[in-house]
């Protein structure tokens, strides 16, 4: 090995575990940098690698007779002048909630009955008579806000005839409190929860659908309150492990400060009551594809829906890269649910514009190369995905 430099490739497997050893200890020591510069707080450290607010796209104009709820409008020109976002501001109302920690959120719902009021031409206008929709309580990721997700609201509930209740987290947004916190966002959605089920919709309608770091709060609640199913979209098996180097090797990070992790989503779904929808794209390269796969497999069998793991969908593009995909696994799963909990048919506006999906489509058509610098184990969960019965 004489001469080579830093990166040279391990030659051997001793090499190659002294590498992969090497990347561990290097993150696992980082970590306790930071825990010491931030005063040997547990707290500090994980709000600081985990939650990056944006600047507000919106505020909220309150209603005159009604201090608790108002109007969502954007700050963002590019927002604002939107014919997209503009139809969801108007299908939608934005509640106000406190939460167990005194923190002030904004819900924004968006309803079937405005969303009804601005189908596509062509399509079918509500039926006034059709059964109560289900709704889904989304938990947003970790760089963005409700104003931002405003667009993927109104077409969720359009082409799947659904309600959607987006929950701000304390810090963002025009939240009023404290910073963003771990506990704050697990507060913040009981909130919202309690919220909903307060307005008169049973829990047997509420699907609560998590992506990426909202991934946490979702597996948190749905262990302690009933839900109709939940959604994971690009989620992780815990806050810690999303950065391990070599997740099957020693010296990982999240071995190391694991007194330290939370949002330990893959403990949590063992314990599910409901259906769950595992969704994760292959490519991903900020939540590794094998975070989604391993919490599918770690879903008690009962309760676990089949994945959807496109080949070619990064983190942020799962829905981009084949929304026919998406939406008819999405359709397919809220059928499902209906069916589940003896609840009627229910007909989205664009009825028939997604086929049911074929498990070619669910699984992808093959399994991509593994990613740089992963272990065998964890790039295995891609050629694992067209190999195993995930039913």
């Amino acid at each position: 090995g004489a001469g080579r430099g830093w990166h040279a490739q391990a030659d051997t497997p001793r090499e190659s575990a002294f590498a992969a050893m090497g990347s561990n200890c290097m993150a696992s020591f980082s970590i306790g940098c930071l825990f010491c510069f931030k005063g040997c707080s547990a707290e500090k450290v994980r709000n600081a690698f985990t939650f990056v607010p944006p600047r507000p796209s919106y505020s909220v104009e309150d209603d005159q007779e009604d201090a608790s709820k108002g109007r969502l409008k954007y700050r963002m020109l590019a927002l604002a002048n939107s014919s997209v976002y503009g139809q969801a501001s108007e299908a939608s109302t934005v509640h106000w909630v406190t939460s167990r920690r005194g923190s002030r959120v904004p819900l924004v719902w968006v309803r079937r009955e405005a969303c009804s009021r601005d189908v596509d031409e062509g399509s079918e206008p509500a039926d006034p008579g059709r059964s109560e929709p289900l709704v889904l309580l989304h938990c947003h990721g970790n760089a963005t806000d409700i104003g931002l997700m405003m667009g993927p609201y109104l077409e969720l509930a359009k082409v799947l005839g659904v309600e959607v209740v987006g929950v701000e987290y304390t810090g963002y947004g025009a939240a009023r409190g404290a910073k963003p916190s771990y506990g704050h966002t697990l507060a913040d959605l009981e909130a919202a929860y309690d919220f909903v089920v307060a307005s008169g919709v049973s829990p047997s309608r509420i699907v609560a659908y998590g992506q990426s770091v909202g991934s946490g709060p979702v597996c948190s609640l749905a262990c302690k309150a009933d839900l109709c199913g939940i959604i994971l979209h690009s989620p992780l098996l815990s806050a810690i492990k999303v950065v391990d180097p070599q997740p099957d090797r020693c010296c990982r990070p999240s071995a190391v400060w694991k007194c330290f992790d939370f949002y330990q989503n893959e403990r949590r779904v063992t314990a599910l009551r409901c259906p769950v929808l595992v969704m994760h794209g292959q490519r991903d390269e900020i939540i590794p594809f094998y975070h989604g796969y391993r919490l599918h497999q770690a879903c008690p069998k009962e309760h676990r829906w089949p994945g959807y793991f496109p080949k070619r969908a990064g983190h942020n593009d799962l829905v981009e890269v084949d929304m026919r995909g998406y939406f008819g696994q999405m359709s397919n799963f809220l059928r499902d649910l209906r069916t589940r909990n003896d609840l009627p048919a229910e007909k989205a506006s664009s009825a028939g514009m997604f086929p049911r999906v074929q498990q070619s489509q669910v699984h992808g058509d093959g399994p991509p190369a593994a990613a740089s610098g992963a272990s065998p184990d964890a790039a295995g969960a891609r050629s694992a995905v067209t190999d195993k019965d995930s039913a």
